[in-house]
This record gives structure tokens, C-alpha cells and sequence, in this order.
């Protein structure tokens, strides 16, 4: 059984040293590194060739072919039986490789199954801010599976792939860590890779389709990555970008769900699109007046409004959002005060 770490690259020479170092340094796995460097204008190139080691594979692209389209790009190369898409300027732990592979030697039907895990959130300086575990929404907790958890002496959560599917479009979430998922090369065929639809959220839209052709999810509630938070990640690059690209992308995905997807999970257009204005315009709008601007706050209400406009008049939270929006400072001080007191 053999590992492809796929790594798209552009101009993160900073970071792009360490994290093909941690992929080097992992011990009793068979892996090999594949990079697609999307035409970086940096030492990015400099600092893959300058390892010498056999098991590294770089691809320049001839032009920057956009995030979405590099992750194919790197995906193309892998000769392993399960890929991995490591961003950049992420890492993986010691150990995870290993990890994964008694996980995948353990099971029954390895071939249907995507796994993935927590994940260490890091700085810039790769100094540790905390670990991002389950999402209990997703993953429940009668779901854990006692054999797999002693085994990898972790939480180890197993649920059907057309559930958990069926949880993410209610709740129009993302299953999976970008960098902590691996999936059968087999999967990653089936579904057609990533496609370059998406600008800024193309993970969720894979993981989605992923979970469709497969049969089993498992996630170990511990870190094996750890994701690096920085200016200009993507998550940073959503926000510089006011947000409405990544409404973009999740509008998107209402409509552009396959029909025999929604029957096979039991949810119908209708709702999925209500979900997209509870979650996506509502939830995300209050979340982004509290924490963020009251101007990106706006331009997500409006957006919300302009796509299903029945739908938004008729969610409570679009019209709280749309009132604390006009209440100027005194609604965004409102807004933070609820946000520390319910959360997420």
C-alpha cells in the first residue's frame, strides 16, 4: 500500500521546505511526494530540488491554472493507492501515515472508504493555538467504533457515507479537513477529481461528491495534521475576498447537486436551498457582523436575499440579521455579545 502526498504549490517557498520535511520524516509507510507548482514567481522550485530524494516528483505548471484546477494538476501524478492533498503550508504529523495505514489494514472494505482526523491549528511561526476535534453535528457520538478505537489507541468514529452526506447538506458542511482526508485513487477517479468549479471552497464540493461513491466514513479524533493559519490562506483569501466568492461557491452548490444525490441522502432541492440560507446567509452573516465587518455582513444578507428571496423571508435570522445591520454599532455589539454566548 503506497501513500501519494499531493502538494499544489504557489510561491510558498517559507513554508513548502518544512512541510515536504514532515512528509520525509514519516516512518513505516510507503509514500512518494508529488508537487504542482501552479508557476510560482518564488524559490518555491529551488526548495523541492534542493531535497535530492528519489521519492519527490515536481511538476511546473507552464501558467498559474487557478487553486482548483493545481489540485488535479498534482493529483495526476500520484502512482499510490491513496492520496492524501496536503496544502503547502500545512504539515502532517509524525506518525500519521502509519496511522492511516493500520486504520486502512483493519477494515473490511478499504476500497469504499474515506478517513480523515483532527487537526492541530497552527501560527505562521508553527507555534501550536489549539485542535479542532469532531464536529458533533457530523459526527455523533454513538458512532464511535470501539474495535477501530483501541486499535489505533484513539476515538475512532465510523458512520455510512450516505449519512454523514445527508448531515453535511442539512447543515451545508464541509466533512472533512483539506489536508487530514484519504481516499482510494479509485474514489478520486470515480467522482472525476476536483474540477476547477469551485474558487474558493472546492474541497467541501469534492468531499461531497466523494461521500457519495463511497461506503464508509471514519474519522480519528485525533491530530494528525496540522493546518497553518496565516494571511494569506485560503480561509484568509475568503475574507480579503468579502465573502462573495465564497457565496459563490456554496449557491453553487444548490443547484449544481446531482438529483439522484439528493435521493439517495432523502433531501429534496427545497430544502437543501433553505439550508443554504440558514447556514450559509443567516448563520455565516450573524457570525461575520460579530467577529468581522458589518459592510461583509451586508453583502452576504444581500446575496442571501437576491438568490431565494422566499426563502430568506421567511427565516427569523435573516430578518435579525438585516435588523442588527441597521442598528449600526449597537447591532454589531449585540452581535458579538451573542456570539460569545452561543457560539457556533
Amino acid at each position: 500500500m503506497t501513500f501519494s502526498v499531493c502538494i499544489p504549490n504557489f510561491n510558498y517557498a517559507h513554508f513548502l521546505g518544512e512541510t515536504v520535511s514532515a512528509v520525509l520524516s514519516q516512518a513505516n509507510a510507503d509514500f512518494e511526494i508529488v508537487i504542482a507548482d501552479n508557476c510560482s514567481t518564488d524559490a518555491s522550485c529551488e526548495v523541492v530540488r534542493n531535497f535530492k530524494d528519489p521519492r519527490i516528483r515536481l511538476k511546473v505548471n507552464a501558467c498559474n491554472v487557478g487553486f482548483a484546477r493545481n489540485l488535479d494538476m498534482a493529483a495526476a501524478m500520484a502512482r499510490g493507492d491513496w492520496l492524501i492533498m496536503l496544502s503547502s503550508d500545512d504539515l502532517i504529523l509524525p506518525g500519521s501515515l502509519a496511522t492511516y495505514r493500520t486504520l486502512i489494514e483493519s477494515l473490511d472494505a478499504p476500497d469504499t472508504t474515506v478517513m480523515s482526523s483532527a487537526w492541530n491549528v497552527i501560527d505562521p511561526q508553527g507555534a501550536h493555538v489549539r485542535v479542532d476535534h469532531r464536529d458533533p453535528l457530523l459526527w455523533r457520538d454513538n458512532e464511535l467504533d470501539a474495535a477501530l478505537s483501541e486499535k489505533l489507541a484513539a476515538p475512532v468514529y465510523k458512520v455510512a457515507a450516505d449519512v454523514l452526506l445527508s448531515r453535511c447538506l442539512e447543515t451545508m458542511r464541509n466533512p472533512f479537513n483539506f489536508a487530514a482526508t484519504a481516499y482510494p485513487k479509485a474514489l478520486y477517479r470515480q467522482v472525476e477529481g476536483y474540477g476547477g468549479a469551485r474558487s474558493i471552497n472546492p474541497d467541501k464540493w469534492y468531499h461531497w461528491r466523494l461521500l457519495n461513491v463511497a461506503k464508509t466514513a471514519l474519522f480519528v479524533d485525533k491530530p494528525l495534521f496540522a493546518y497553518r493559519w496565516h494571511p494569506n490562506n485560503q480561509t484568509a483569501n475568503e475574507r480579503k475576498a468579502g465573502a462573495l466568492k465564497y457565496m459563490v461557491d456554496e449557491y453553487t452548490n444548490t443547484f449544481e447537486l446531482d438529483t439522484s444525490v439528493l435521493k439517495k441522502t432523502g433531501i429534496t432541492r427545497e430544502q437543501l436551498e433553505r439550508s443554504f440560507i440558514e447556514h450559509d446567509v443567516a448563520r455565516h452573516g450573524l457570525a461575520t457582523l460579530a467577529d468581522e465587518s458589518s459592510e461583509r455582513a451586508r453583502r452576504i444578507l444581500l446575496f442571501g436575499a437576491a438568490t431565494y428571496p422566499k426563502h430568506a423571508g421567511k427565516n427569523w435570522k435573516v430578518w435579525t440579521l438585516a435588523g442588527l445591520i441597521a442598528l449600526g454599532p449597537v447591532g454589531k455589539a449585540i452581535a458579538r455579545e451573542a456570539r460569545k454566548r452561543f457560539g457556533r
